[in-house]
This record gives structure tokens, C-alpha cells and sequence, in this order.
């Protein structure tokens, strides 16, 4: 497996992941989130960085995407 196709993989892991662990429907402090905020950090950043990294994940992978199609 080439390098590129690697990164594709992880990639696509790591937005699964996101998605799955980010249930937007699960409001409460309880969640995993709630273990990266501290004192200075409220919830709400913390989802918003979260969503952000989703975002840019997304992004390279259409990236990736597009460079393994043309590197056949």
C-alpha cells in the first residue's frame, strides 16, 4: 500500500471517530468532550474546535481522494 493510500485510510478513520464520539444529540457535560474543556475552556469551544478539525479532515480527504484517482 503507497503512503498516500495510508493517509486515506487514517483520514477516514479519524473522521468516523469524530462523528461517532461527537453526538451533537448528547447535550449533557457528561460526554467525552467535557474532558478536554478546563477551567478557561467552555463546552461550547471545545466543540467548535472539534468541528473545525472535522472540517479540515474533510477537506483533505477529497484531497486525497482527488490525488489517489490521478495517481492510477
Amino acid at each position: 500500500m503507497k503512503l498516500l493510500e495510508k493517509i486515506w485510510i487514517l483520514i477516514n478513520i479519524l473522521i468516523i471517530l469524530i462523528i461517532i464520539l461527537s453526538d451533537s444529540k448528547n447535550s449533557n457535560n457528561n460526554t467525552w468532550l467535557s474532558q478536554f474543556s478546563n477551567a478557561s475552556t467552555s463546552i461550547s469551544e471545545v466543540q467548535k474546535f472539534i468541528y473545525q478539525l472535522n472540517w479540515v479532515l474533510i477537506g483533505l480527504y477529497f484531497l486525497t481522494t482527488l490525488g489517489l484517482s490521478y495517481s492510477v
